[in-house]
């Protein structure tokens, strides 16, 4: 009989591949706040995850065995501006879905992000003590914090930026306007300041298939691409496997929503050590070119 996984967030970029990678699988359910999505085969609720009492009886209904926290604000610039909502949504609503995780037995999966760090340059390990210079990076490790410390059945994994087409009818992601930019030709000017892996996401949602298969439990671990590269250099490579264009490309630094005490360097890095989960799932984590052929050949299909 196949698991139950619920995904908190199921019209958000990630949350929505990973409904439609992980049906195959298992019996998945979505929740979502204002926006529906439509997924084949797919069952969607309505749920706002500041309402605890709202999450209880959603989670206590569905009694699911997995419970995957795909909702929150992962725009960085967004949580700069909106510092209050991005606090709710990245870690009240997290707590509030763990929270009724328990109740039901369920195991917690939270999902965080390489920006918990603070742009050094080194290669970031799942037990080095982060020290976040956004406020969306603070969300991300106070939660992460949270968790480890009060859950007996979570699993955090952390991810470089995941790259990707969504299912959101009001909102493109950033791989989509960058794809529309590749149509038109149309100057177009990105981020050459921060360093980060790039990973298809439908590669994260298959590792997080291995993950939960192999029942692997009370971790945290680091998911990314096995090389590094700021958008610009993301984009030129696009062009490259993609075979198409990329002299319109422009350089752009000095936009990261940095925190006002944080130092500023001419180059951020938010690099992840993949050791572990490599280890674990005896698997080679892509370097940001395969993942982008992996990319394109599921486009063709």
């Amino acid at each position: 009989m196949k698991k139950t996984v619920l995904i908190i967030g199921a019209s958000s970029f990630v949350g929505s591949n990973l409904l439609d990678e992980l049906k195959s699988e298992f019996r998945v359910i979505g929740t979502y706040f204002k926006h529906p999505v439509s997924i084949p085969g797919v069952l969607c609720l309505p749920c706002d995850v500041l309402k605890k009492e709202m999450v209880s009886t959603v989670v206590s209904r569905l009694r699911p065995d997995v419970v995957i926290y795909a909702a929150g604000m992962s725009s960085l610039k967004e949580a700069s501006h909106h510092i209050k909502e991005a606090e709710s949504l990245n870690s009240v609503g997290a707590v509030n879905c763990l929270m009724a995780a328990e109740r039901v037995d369920a195991k917690f999966v939270y999902l965080s992000s390489a920006f918990v760090f603070g742009g050094g340059d080194a290669l970031n390990k799942e037990g080095d003590v982060p020290f976040p210079n956004t406020n969306y990076g603070n969300n991300l490790s106070s939660t992460e914090f949270y968790i480890q410390r009060s859950s007996l059945n979570y699993l955090i994994l952390r991810s470089s930026v995941l790259y990707g087409r969504g299912y959101s009818p009001v909102k493109e992601t950033w791989f989509e306007s960058l794809e529309k930019a590749f149509f038109e030709q149309k100057k177009v000017s990105l981020d050459d300041q921060v360093v980060t892996g790039f990973l298809d996401v439908r590669i994260f949602a298959r590792i997080l298939i291995l993950v939960l298969k192999a029942e692997i439990t009370n971790r945290l671990l680091n998911i990314s691409s096995r090389d590094y590269s700021t958008r610009f250099q993301f984009a030129k490579k696009y062009g490259e496997v993609f075979k198409k264009d990329s002299g319109f490309l422009g350089k752009v630094t000095g936009e990261f929503p940095l925190e006002k005490n944080a130092s500023t360097e001419e180059e951020l890095n938010f690099k992840l050590d993949t050791t572990n989960i490599e280890g674990l799932l005896g698997i080679a984590m892509p370097s940001i070119e395969e993942s982008l052929e992996s990319t394109l050949e599921r486009f063709k299909s």
